[in-house]
């Protein structure tokens, strides 16, 4: 669907702020991949929780994204700005926004104090735009993992052939990598959740200030009481392994399937694994159970509000995590702070930032001899089975150290600290000598248009997900906001 008309900035239902003169920045534009959430996503969770502090603390928050024919009122933030869409065919609720020549017309007038780029699209176009020809300090955000990511697009049969990714490897990744280096080289900043991704674009030529920001977790959803046992009666109290995310291939769910059919299962004959969440895989991963005869020991709940989750986390005995694409890895974190010592591999990433080895929870090398690693892995899981006293331990210092590390006054005082070094980096350098006329906006729509055409392209590479499938909501931007 492609939506005609920008749709300007509202505001409503006003809100009682924690302060009537917040220092600068005043006014806020945030760019956001979603003004509604069809599903469970990290990445906009943490974006909806800064937005909300910013709001108590008496910041002028105006999220800007795609418009969403499915979006209430009610869905919506307190100020916002639609842009036309079109839809991700491989993700039914994912729009992709496109530029328009009344969109640059109308930036001309915003007064915004400062952008964050909290998004993944070509929508960055346009912080780069409001840089460049109004001033206004850009920070952006990386949230994925493009090597780990690219694969969830292709189908199987093509997902199986070295040629494909021999090609997507030096040509649309390759591409994408310079896009986005460069991108952040023209920003005043770039936020990144871990010192892998720190190391990662530096080895990708970024040479823009670096802020390493990890994720919060939320105190009045995760501190609320848990709430009655959510497991069914099979899954046996002692034995309940837990993997929360979303059903997609990249994070090697299959993998954990296998290994718990091989070697968990028959090694502790109570130990059930359920796996909160849906996805594009999420049929395919219980073909999977069905296959290695572990269907009666696999549950598989569906996706959970954020706010459903504690009671999954408070019930469960560990958490296991075989994603090597995480930027972070929020469900770590909430698992770690709920008291549930968590088994994972070892990604150099966001997950290896947040679990310590036999403090918090186990590591486990992912390879390269897969199933070495895959023995190893399925070795930690029935050890803290089979050890109620380490379990506890793991447990005590996880909860003590995620509180440290995940502490949203933390995330908040640091962003603000981001905030400032951006305005003093635009202030040093200033913005390029453009003249921000119909050669500049014709060169940056067909950027736009171009990678927005491709991404768009490689959505019908597969076929359209159910996502949510049992209708789930999601808390929207202002449900948690204090009166």
């Amino acid at each position: 669907m492609l939506v005609p008309e920008l749709q300007e900035p509202r505001a409503h239902r006003p809100r009682r702020v924690l302060t009537a003169a917040p220092p600068w920045p005043r006014r806020i534009a945030v760019l956001s991949d979603y003004v509604r959430l069809p599903y469970a996503n990290g990445a906009t969770f943490a974006t909806q929780f800064l937005y909300r502090e910013l709001v108590k603390r008496g910041h002028e928050v105006t999220i800007i994204g795609p418009h969403d024919p499915a979006a209430r009122p009610e869905d919506l933030p307190e100020r916002y700005i639609l842009l036309p869409s079109v839809p991700l065919r491989q993700h039914p609720g994912v729009y992709l926004p496109l530029p328009t020549d009344r969109l640059f017309e109308r930036a001309r007038h915003w007064d915004f104090d400062l952008v964050l780029g909290q998004t993944n699209t070509e929508l960055i176009e346009l912080g780069l735009w409001l840089r460049h020809n109004r001033g206004v300090p850009l920070l952006c955000v990386n949230t994925v993992h493009l090597p780990r990511v690219y694969p969830a697009v292709l189908p199987e049969a093509l997902d199986k052939s070295p040629a494909v990714h021999w090609l997507f490897q030096n040509s649309i990744l390759e591409l994408a990598e310079r896009q986005a280096a460069s991108v952040y080289d023209q920003s005043d900043g770039l936020i990144v959740l871990s010192q892998g991704l720190e190391r990662y674009w530096r080895s990708r030529g970024v040479t823009a200030p670096i802020h390493v920001i990890p994720r919060n977790v939320e105190p009045r959803i995760f501190d609320a009481n848990p709430g009655p046992d959510p497991f069914p009666r099979s899954a046996k109290p002692g034995s309940r392994i837990l993997v929360v995310c979303r059903h997609t291939k990249e994070k090697g769910v299959e993998r954990l399937l296998r290994l718990f059919a091989r070697w968990v299962a028959p090694a502790h004959p109570d130990a059930t694994l359920t796996l909160v969440g849906d996805g594009p895989d999420h049929d395919f991963f219980k073909q999977v159970a069905r296959e290695e005869g572990i269907e009666d020991r696999t549950v598989f709940p569906g996706e959970y509000p954020v706010t459903g989750m504690p009671t999954w986390y408070r019930h469960a005995d560990l958490f296991a995590y075989t994603s090597l694409s995480e930027t972070y890895g929020q469900v770590v974190s909430e698992a770690l702070w709920s008291r549930l010592p968590v088994v994972a591999f070892e990604d150099g990433m966001g997950v290896s930032q947040q679990v310590e080895h036999d403090l918090t929870g186990l590591l486990v090398d992912p390879g390269p001899d897969a199933e070495m690693a895959d023995w190893r892995f399925a070795r930690a899981l029935v050890s803290l089975l089979k050890n109620p006293r380490k379990r506890l331990s793991l447990a005590q210092h996880a909860e003590r150290r995620a509180r440290e590390r995940s502490a949203p006054e933390r995330m908040v005082e640091r962003f603000l600290g981001a905030f400032e070094a951006a305005g003093r980096h635009q202030q040093a350098l200033g913005s390029p000598s453009r003249a921000g006329g119909a050669l500049d906006n014709a060169a940056r729509k067909g950027r736009w248009f171009g990678f927005t055409g491709l991404v768009a392209g490689l959505g019908y590479l597969r076929p359209p997900a159910t996502l949510n499938r049992h209708g789930r909501r999601q808390p929207a931007w202002n449900d948690l906001l204090e009166e």
